[in-house]
């Protein structure tokens, strides 16, 4: 009967010896991350050697690993009540200052106020678990007294302000080509998809200016292929307007024969300088 009541002694005291390992690996780590992280590191060690000193092992375990995940930069959040069997006063009392502690956090106090959030965190989950011992009514107490003296310095922090919005860099002006038959000003199809693309562009992108001007090959007279550029630059600013392009950006213009897109002797057609150039511009 000794024997095995030797037995189970020495089984107990072993299983005791498992629990708080993780207490030496959270104090050995090198806290990175930010301020919030390493002060609460130092926060949840300090929890941890206290369950230790007092036999709770499990809880000096959960503790640890906190600091340790704290300590590698990737805090925990705080403790969500329902992990701890809470009475319904407790739970409702917890329940209400974890929300004051995340509503703190979300206005920046991790940021502006670093070691007071990270105090605020541990205490609260001090009090949380001394609540579900529910053994030391002083614990409780202390625990609680000091994460609403932390809470109240975070909550009177301003909230953070958000960083200014970056200005816009400055687009290029873009340019879009429509293309015509010899002596002619109608829009074929691929002409309409060109000018539907310039369209949607335009509306999307706010420019200030949209040019619209004409041009004709060095084929004709050059009173004539003045007046042809015109009518090729009003027919297309009349399919971005039915397009939904606002008249009030658009200006036309005509150069007729005398800005070719590619140099040819006077009288010879070329296809590439039939055409009207729709510039954006922001």
């Amino acid at each position: 009967m000794f024997k095995n009541l030797t037995i189970i002694t020495f089984a107990a005291g072993l299983l005791a010896a498992c629990g708080g390992m993780e207490l030496n690996n959270a104090q050995m780590a090198t806290p990175s991350g930010d301020a919030f992280s390493k002060a609460l590191h130092g926060e949840y060690v300090t929890l941890s050697k206290n369950e230790y000193g007092e036999g709770d092992y499990e809880d000096s375990d959960v503790f640890a690993m906190r600091a340790i995940a704290a300590a590698g930069g990737k805090p925990t959040e705080p403790e969500a009540v329902a992990s701890r069997k809470q009475g319904g006063g407790a739970a409702k009392a917890l329940g209400a200052a974890r929300d004051r502690l995340v509503k703190a956090f979300s206005n920046g106090s991790k940021s502006s106020l670093p070691a007071d959030s990270a105090r605020a965190q541990a205490m609260y989950e001090c009090w949380a678990q001394e609540q579900e011992e529910n053994l030391q009514q002083d614990h409780i107490d202390q625990c609680r007294i000091d994460f609403f003296i932390a809470l109240a310095k975070i909550e009177a922090a301003p909230a953070a302000k958000p960083a200014p919005a970056k200005p816009m860099a400055k687009l290029s002006p873009l340019t879009f080509i429509v293309y015509f038959g010899f002596n002619s000003t109608a829009l074929d199809d691929k002409a309409m998809s060109v000018i539907g693309t310039a369209a949607n562009v335009i509306k999307s992108s706010k420019p200030q200016v949209v040019s619209v001007v004409g041009h004709t090959d060095r084929a004709g007279a050059n009173d004539y292929n003045s007046t042809l550029a015109e009518k090729r630059s009003d027919a297309v600013s009349a399919a971005l307007a039915k397009a939904g392009v606002s008249g009030r950006l658009m200006t036309l213009g005509s150069l007729g024969e005398n800005a070719p897109s590619v140099s040819t002797a006077d009288g010879v057609k070329n296809a590439e300088n039939r055409r009207v150039e729709i510039t954006v511009r922001y």
